[in-house]
C-alpha cells in the first residue's frame, strides 16, 4: 500500500476543502434558481406535448402477394431429375412466405392431366401420381415436392420436356434454338444480337466495357401474326485469375416477320458477379395463356445456391416485362 507524504497530504486536504466549497456554491446556486419565477410564455406559444407512442403488436411482416396469371392453373411443373419426375412449383407462395404458412395442397394437382412442353412446341399428355417431399425451412432447405408421371415420354434434357401445366391451361409456341439452324443462319442470328446488345444505351457495367459480347443461348419464334422475337443470353466475361467474373444479359429483341431490318429492343435484363452471386436465366418454354392470350417465356432462374422460375410477359405495345418470378428454392 502507497504512503502518503505530508505534502501529499496536504495537497488531499487543498483538494477536499475546493470541492467542499465547490458543493457548497453549486447548493447555493440550486436554492436560488428555485426562488426565480419561470418566465412567462408568450401568449400564442403551445406546449408540445409528446405522443404517446401505441404498443405494436407482435405482428409478422407483409407478406408480398404473388403475380402469377391465374389463367395459368394454380400449380406449374418444371422437370425434375428424370422424364417421369416433376417439380410441383405452388405459384401463391413468394420468398416473403413464412415457413409455417407454406403448405403443398396435393389435391391441386393429384391425378390430373398435364400437357408437357418443350422448346420445340411438342406437347404430349402425362398424369399426375404420388406427390411426396417438399421442404420450407429457411435455415435449412427450400425445396418444391416432386410428383411421380404416368405415361411421360422418354427424351434427355435437350429433347425432352422442360416445363408443364394443367391440360387446356396453355399453348405453346414453338422456339428455334440457334443450333439447329443452317449455319450461316445461325451466324447471322448470333450478329444481329451482337449488334442489338452492343448499341443498347447506359451501359454502366465499366469493369466489362471493351470486353466482346458472345451469345450463350438463342431463340427464335413468332408470338403473334407478322412478328419476329429474338431471346437470347450473351455473356461477357473477366478472366481475373483471383475473381473471374461474368455478366449475363437476357435482351428480347422485335422486328417485322420475314424482314432483315434491325431488331428493336423489347426488354434488358443485366445480372453480373462472380460464380458465387451470379443468377442467369435460361428459356424453358414460350407459352399461349388465356384467353385473350398472353404470351410468356418461362424462364429458369439458377444462381449458385437457388433457384427459381419466371414469366416475361409480352404487352400489346410490343414491350416485354417481368410477370412473376417464383419463391427461390434451395440448400
Amino acid at each position: 500500500m502507497r504512503t502518503l507524504t505530508h505534502a501529499s497530504r496536504r495537497e488531499r486536504l487543498i483538494s477536499m476543502s475546493d470541492r467542499g466549497i465547490l458543493t457548497c456554491v453549486v447548493l447555493f446556486a440550486s436554492l436560488s434558481a428555485c426562488e426565480r419565477k419561470a418566465p412567462a410564455k408568450p401568449s400564442d406559444s403551445v406546449a408540445q406535448q409528446p405522443s404517446p407512442v401505441p404498443a405494436t403488436p407482435n405482428t409478422r411482416p407483409a407478406v408480398a402477394p404473388s403475380t402469377w396469371d391465374t389463367s395459368a392453373g394454380p400449380v406449374m411443373f418444371v422437370r425434375g431429375n428424370s422424364p417421369s419426375e416433376a417439380y410441383v412449383v405452388f405459384p401463391a407462395i413468394t420468398d416473403s412466405t413464412p415457413s409455417d404458412a407454406v403448405h403443398f395442397d396435393s389435391a391441386l394437382a393429384r391425378n390430373a392431366t398435364i400437357e408437357l412442353f418443350q422448346r420445340a412446341a411438342a406437347a404430349t399428355s402425362a398424369r399426375v401420381g404420388a406427390m411426396a417431399g417438399g421442404e420450407w425451412d429457411a435455415d435449412q432447405c427450400i425445396e418444391w415436392p416432386a410428383a411421380k408421371l404416368q405415361g411421360t415420354p422418354s427424351g434427355d434434357e435437350t429433347t425432352g420436356w422442360t416445363v408443364a401445366f394443367l391440360k387446356g391451361r396453355a399453348k405453346a409456341l414453338a422456339l428455334d434454338t440457334v443450333e439447329s439452324m443452317a449455319h450461316a443462319d445461325s451466324a447471322r442470328l448470333a450478329a444481329d444480337i451482337t449488334r442489338l446488345v452492343s448499341t443498347v444505351p447506359n451501359d454502366t457495367a465499366r469493369t466489362f466495357r471493351g470486353i466482346p459480347f458472345s451469345v450463350r443461348t438463342a431463340y427464335r419464334f413468332t408470338p403473334v401474326a407478322g412478328v419476329e422475337t429474338v431471346v437470347a443470353d450473351v455473356v461477357r466475361t473477366l478472366n481475373q485469375e483471383a475473381n473471374p467474373l461474368e455478366e449475363h444479359t437476357l435482351i428480347v429483341g422485335e422486328r417485322v416477320a420475314g424482314s432483315n431490318a434491325p431488331y428493336r429492343l423489347a426488354y434488358r435484363e443485366v445480372t453480373a458477379g462472380s460464380d458465387e452471386t451470379l443468377e442467369s436465366s435460361d428459356v424453358l418454354a414460350a407459352v399461349s395463356i388465356g384467353t385473350p392470350p398472353h404470351i410468356d417465356l418461362v424462364l429458369a432462374r439458377e444462381g449458385y445456391e437457388s433457384n427459381a422460375y419466371a414469366l416475361l410477359e409480352r404487352h400489346a405495345d410490343g414491350s416485354w416485362r417481368l410477370r412473376w418470378t417464383s419463391a427461390h428454392t434451395g440448400c
